[in-house]
């Protein structure tokens, strides 16, 4: 099962380690919530978030969420800015070891369901259903 959703790479597949964190917090503000409204406040989210710098977010601390939440034009859902942050940090990590974000998808090869049980294990605030939404977005598996 996959969610429906709108992603901000419809037009071009994501490039950098950047592009795929923007993917997965599309996904994490789009999980059980209305995706119309995240498209509509994607520009004020994306601009409080550091346009998605991943090493930027990343080194972001918890505390951070208290800013975040009071940014104006972002959705004010504490588990979804909580997870995004912690979602940057644990990104890294696995662009850090396979050499880049696209590396870490790739090295699942064709076993999708392989990496959904993985991203499952440690990608914060999204179930399966909208971990396979980001792998289409990001342009995973097709």
């Amino acid at each position: 099962m996959e969610v429906a959703g709108w992603c901000p790479f419809a037009d071009h597949p994501p490039e950098t380690d950047d592009d795929y964190f923007e993917a997965l917090a599309a996904a994490v503000f789009q999980a059980r919530f209305n995706p119309a409204i995240v498209r509509q406040r994607w520009p004020w989210i994306r601009r409080a978030f550091a346009d998605f710098r991943l090493r930027t977010v990343a080194g972001w601390a918890d505390a951070e969420v208290e800013r975040l939440l009071a940014e104006p034009g972002i959705i004010r859902n504490r588990k979804k800015v909580q997870a995004t942050i912690r979602n940057a940090r644990d990104l890294l990590q696995r662009a850090e070891r396979y050499g880049s974000v696209r590396a870490y998808l790739q090295s699942f090869g064709t076993d999708v369901e392989a990496l959904v049980a993985d991203l499952d294990g440690w990608a914060h605030y999204i179930g399966a259903p909208s971990i396979r939404w980001f792998l289409r977005c990001a342009r995973v598996g097709q």
